[in-house]
């Protein structure tokens, strides 16, 4: 796919601005969500081609489907992260898919299923994690923490649940499927990409558990990930204060990405 042609230009750009136009429309994202969106779906488009576009947007849709029968079942405010997509969110999703596109197109690496794989398990990470979480949440029990498996309240950063990670692991699998009916992957790739899905998926749990900010309410007493909660300044309890859910989730979907590039090398 040549990124000069003009009629792939032409063919992005209405792609993307349908997207937008509905997007907002629908309340998936904010304006600056939106904005931020259209740069990496016009880098993936462009650069990497259509399939790993509709890989993106699978990825992007099925996740907006999941968020808002999680809000209508339980509520917009049981979890402290958007509901409505803020920039910051499609840049901790997008920004390591775009950026392994990128690199494939300059160095125009002659096995080329590392590039594919190295995307499929950044998207496949970021799949993973969202359905977890989104999953996770109607658990019936109390989840626990990855780090010491103490029972938490539902939210919590790094907590786990049985139905979380069947959440990840069915992320895993609509992935290879249509990554494979896509023909971006042949079916020997398929679960090196569940496999570093699942693993990432694990990583942004420990990274929650440990090195991501965690206040206390000084009003209400609950744990959080917000630095202000009931209208006052929360107390830091844990973690540094330049981590939070976003970085988590970056640091996570790029560790799940190398991870596969890794594994294919080594087997």
């Amino acid at each position: 796919m040549s990124f000069f042609n003009p009629l792939i230009q032409l063919e992005a750009l209405i792609t993307l601005a349908l997207i937008s136009i509905i997007s907002l429309r629908l309340r998936i994202l904010d304006r600056k969500g939106v904005l931020a969106s259209i740069p990496i779906g016009y880098i993936i488009f462009t650069l990497g081609g259509v399939e790993y576009f509709i890989m993106l947007l699978l990825f992007f849709g099925l996740s907006s489907i999941a968020t808002k029968i999680r809000v209508k079942k339980i509520g917009a405010n049981f979890l402290e992260k958007d509901w409505v997509r803020s920039w910051r969110n499609v840049l901790a999703n997008g920004l390591i898919p775009a950026s392994i596109i990128i690199s494939g197109y300059l160095t125009q690496v002659p096995c080329k299923s590392l590039v594919a794989i190295g995307y499929l398990a950044a998207v496949g990470t970021a799949f993973a994690d969202t359905l977890a979480t989104e999953i996770g949440l109607l658990y019936p029990k109390k989840p626990r923490l990855i780090t010491n498996l103490k029972q938490v309240v539902k939210g919590t950063p790094g907590a786990i649940s049985p139905y979380g990670y069947i959440g990840g692991i069915l992320a895993g699998l609509i992935i290879c499927a249509f990554s494979y009916g896509l023909g971006i992957a042949d079916i020997s790739a398929l679960p090196t990409i569940i496999a570093a899905s699942l693993i990432g998926m694990t990583i942004d749990s420990v990274l929650g558990a440990t090195i991501q900010a965690k206040y206390r309410c000084v009003i209400c007493g609950r744990i959080t990930e917000s630095r202000v909660h009931c209208g006052e300044r929360a107390d830091k309890v844990s973690g540094f204060e330049f981590v939070n859910t976003h970085i988590v989730n970056l640091m996570a979907i790029f560790a799940g990405s190398l991870i596969s590039i890794a594994l294919t090398i080594w087997i």
